[in-house]
């Protein structure tokens, strides 16, 4: 490996610190141990390594990094090389502020950075850790898709680094089959090293903070989320979340606004049906930015237990007796398991017209019938409680499609970025999965891209 004549570095076991801070992952129970960990400093860096790596006997598995926020081990590899692109986070505006052209290792607060000095934002995610390559592969929920849809949405176009070691120029006119596939095709595909998205001016100020109940509110606090949702516009949302903050660790249920356009009056009348139920904190103030956003929840974060496992479901509507039946069980489960308290439940209430203004074969991301969404977040404190967490957040999440299914009529599927690489693929990829089959076997015919939601190539006409 170190004979590849590139401009990457390459650690391993023995590069000591060095490599012990690169497995970090934001979930420890995504951290595996890989041979070698490579950062690319240049596009043309990345084919040698592909060809080493599928060179040796047996071949070695290859994983991706990003951001490296997903909760599973797919950014990861036991015995294999991680191609970390941490290296590659340039970001850049167009002249005319019309587009932004991302590199696949920035994180969102490397774009939010740039974007705050020339006042302008982008779809684009709510925490400043979060990957842009795998986030937007994924769909990419945003605060801004109410108004402007999902982040997948307002690609213009990438550069991708196919498994054959090709480097690939994709849009809509250019290579549209592949600029089908990575729009919530996931990792399937390429590694995509360079994104081109819309900009917009911004929408700032935003309001933005914690609206926070005991756990005695939760049917009164739900019955002014369904009044709310009734006269709700495309620049506002908010996060339910069911949570057990310290140092007392009761049930709360929090509210997490975001409004953009702010201005005092604006806010005050978008919160006063939630203030008029007199939370026990409230920390709604203006920020002046998305970067200022994307970093509101840092302190929390500090504080949680960083063994994480996320599941979620995409659901047709927030039904009261629904979240109440997930309240109870959670409250029943964070009682009973003290070193997993830190597990939450957040229930996303923003407009889906956006999304749903595209239609589901337009791009690999199929979900585009109006829905919400839910995140369970596992946490556990120690090795010993893994294992009931782990149980909680699946079942939570597959008794809530079931739920949705009943209701619905139909099952609303998985969303990419909040699967495990256990959901059955026709969940997650839906009508689309036939059509990424036959890409996957003109864009990858060896297998190369396994770590995942694996998709099998089909070879027949």
């Amino acid at each position: 490996m170190e004979s590849l004549g590139t401009h990457a570095s390459i650690l391993t076991k023995s590069s000591g610190e060095q490599y012990s801070k690169a497995l970090h992952r934001n979930s420890t129970l995504s951290i595996l141990e890989a041979k070698y960990i490579v950062f690319p400093t240049q596009y043309s860096d990345i084919p040698p390594i592909l060809s080493y790596a599928t060179s040796q006997s047996p071949p070695l598995e290859i994983a991706v990094k990003g951001g490296g926020a997903h909760s599973s081990t797919w950014a990861s590899s036991a015995g294999g090389v991680v191609i970390d692109l941490g290296r590659l986070n340039a970001v850049r505006v167009s002249e005319d502020k019309q587009t932004v052209t991302i590199q696949g290792g920035a994180v969102w607060g490397d774009v939010y950075t740039v974007c705050k000095q020339v006042n302008i934002d982008v779809v684009g995610g709510p925490f400043w850790f979060v990957g842009v390559g795998g986030y937007l592969t994924g769909g990419g929920y945003s605060p801004f898709s109410p108004e402007r849809g999902l982040a997948i949405d307002n690609i213009l176009g990438a550069v991708v680094v196919l498994a054959n070691g090709e480097i690939k120029r994709t849009s809509a006119t250019e290579e549209p089959d592949l600029f089908w596939a990575i729009r919530g095709g996931g990792n399937q595909f390429g590694i995509v090293v360079e994104f081109t998205l819309k900009a917009f001016p911004t929408s700032g100020p935003f309001n933005v903070g914690a609206l926070m109940y005991p756990g005695t509110e939760i049917e009164n606090v739900l019955t002014v989320v369904q009044e709310w949702k009734m006269s709700y516009t495309t620049r506002e949302k908010l996060n339910i979340t069911f949570g057990r903050p310290g140092p007392h660790f009761k049930p709360m249920i929090t509210i997490l606004p975001w409004i953009s356009h702010d201005s005092p009056n604006r806010s005050k009348e978008v919160l006063a049906p939630f203030r008029a139920l007199k939370p026990v904190v409230d920390s709604c103030a203006p920020v002046p930015d998305m970067l200022a956003v994307s970093h509101i929840a840092d302190a929390q974060f500090a504080l949680v237990p960083p063994r994480l496992i996320i599941r979620g479901a995409l659901i047709k509507d927030l039904w009261t007796d629904m979240m109440l039946d997930v309240w109870s069980k959670w409250c029943q489960f964070t009682a009973q398991n003290l070193d997993a308290r830190a597990t939450t439940v957040l229930w996303e209430l923003s407009r889906a017209d956006k999304i749903a203004a595209i239609a589901s074969d337009q791009t690999a991301f199929h979900a585009r019938d109006p829905h919400y969404w839910v995140a369970i977040q596992g946490r556990s404190l120690t090795d010993a409680s893994e294992a009931a967490m782990r149980s909680f957040v699946a079942e939570t999440s597959f008794k809530i499609r079931q739920d949705n299914t009943e209701r619905a009529g139909k099952d609303a599927g998985f969303f990419l970025n909040f699967a495990q690489g256990d959901e059955p693929l026709e969940q997650v990829f839906g009508p689309n999965l036939p059509k990424l089959s036959k890409l996957k076997a003109k864009y990858d015919p060896q297998r190369l891209w396994k770590k995942g939601m694996f998709i099998e190539p089909d070879f027949h006409q």
